[in-house]
């Protein structure tokens, strides 16, 4: 049985496979991000993510940039009650430049990094290849899932 997550951090490409209704390799990025989301708003757990993402889902790289009206509807949505945004302060960016040696990664993943451990989350979710190979003893970086989904065999496996 796979351990609920209580805390999530969500990186940017989170939302754009929401905002985009993403599909990719079968994978349905954007239901699952909508599913998290839903949770979110149902009072399961708030939403954290990096003051950052507000610029990062304008246009994520190697991707299309918003139309003004889904740029419009996404900074709408980011004043919603459940979210906690976390800010990008000296601190964040001294980490982060760390992190960029230790773990190889981006400068904008290794802030989201420094800011989920700032936050204390218990998982930060990434739909990124390079993000998702940072092994860091005080979070998980996981593809996002379901709480709740079931197994094609019909066990439930993370209630």
């Amino acid at each position: 049985m796979t351990k609920p997550y209580q805390k999530p951090y969500l990186d940017s490409t989170v939302f754009i496979g929401y905002l985009k209704d993403e599909v990719i390799k079968g994978v349905e990025r954007g239901k699952i991000a909508e599913h998290i989301l839903q949770q979110s708003e149902e009072g399961t757990y708030r939403i954290y993510t990096s003051t950052l993402t507000l610029a990062e889902v304008y246009h994520y790289r190697g991707g299309t940039k918003l139309t003004e009206q889904e740029a419009d509807d996404i900074l709408l949505f980011f004043e919603r009650d459940f979210f906690e945004f976390i800010d990008v302060d000296r601190e964040i960016g001294e980490q982060a430049n760390r992190f960029c040696r230790e773990f190889g990664l981006r400068p904008n993943d290794a802030i989201h990094l420094a800011c989920a451990l700032r936050a204390q989350c218990d998982v930060l979710f990434a739909w990124d290849e390079r993000m998702l190979k940072t092994v860091h003893p005080d979070i998980s970086v996981e593809e996002p899932k379901m709480r709740g989904q079931l197994r094609l065999d019909g066990m439930d496996v993370q209630k």
